[in-house]
């Protein structure tokens, strides 16, 4: 009789043996961590470095050159950068699930107009490429979709070789009679809301002091241009 039970028991030593691990489940994951030597990402940026002195070290050079063949304001770019992504390189991406929604929508024709997109736009577009042009890139954090306008691809805007130029391209297009004017409030207002800054009542953008945070990162890259690139030193 236990013969026969045998075969039968011994495919319950897996499941018990789970039951059992459970508890100490992250005590083993951080055993077998320490035992092959894994540890989490450091931060590449050295301890005490400011946003502003990590966007020069990082965007400095390649945003002068991107200003001056596109006559844009340097230091308003590097100000956007620090308030788009903290001067990070690469930048990272953010989904916004609202806007594919809304892509979505237009594609299968309950929307018949998205901002400047139409049905036709989008055409078959897969759920995949639809969370592409739902996600923000690049140092701007330009959404994918506004690089349709471009006549862009979003490999081209995902690519951190060409993401810079392709958002000044946009910032160029969408709003830079606001720059020609030195409407920075405005500028900033808009690239964050769509809306330049409102006429009365405080600013609209996710964080109240977008604008002027942007405008005070302003003065320091007007002080401290591409010429006078701030070399990063730890604070240790």
């Amino acid at each position: 009789m236990l013969k026969k039970w045998i075969p039968r028991l011994k495919w319950l030593v897996i499941p018990v043996a789970l039951v059992v691990a459970y508890p100490f489940r992250y005590d083993i994951m951080d055993a077998l961590r320490a035992t092959i030597g894994w540890s989490p990402p450091a931060d590449p940026r050295p301890e005490g470095v400011s946003d502003l002195a990590w966007c020069e070290q990082n965007y400095s050079e390649e945003i002068a050159a991107v200003a001056a063949d596109l006559d844009l304001p340097y230091a308003y770019l590097m100000a956007l950068i620090v308030l788009e992504c903290s001067g990070n390189k690469p930048a990272g991406h953010r989904f916004e699930k609202h806007i594919k929604k809304s892509l979505t929508q237009l594609r299968e024709g309950a929307l018949t107009k998205f901002e400047d997109l139409r049905t036709r736009d989008l055409g078959d577009a897969s759920d995949d490429a639809l969370t592409n042009l739902a996600t923000s890139w690049g140092p701007f954090q330009l959404m994918g979709y506004k690089a349709l306008g471009l006549g862009a691809s979003i490999n081209e805007l995902r690519n951190e070789e060409s993401a810079s130029r392709l958002g000044a391209l946009w910032i160029k297009k969408e709003y830079g009679h606001f720059l020609k004017k030195k409407k920075w409030k405005d500028a900033f207002h808009y690239h964050n809301t769509g809306n330049r800054y409102p006429l009365s009542g405080g600013p609209r953008t996710h964080n109240p002091y977008y604008v002027s945070n942007g405008l005070r990162y302003m003065k320091y890259f007007e002080a401290n241009g591409p010429s006078k690139k701030a070399t990063v030193k730890s604070k240790n």
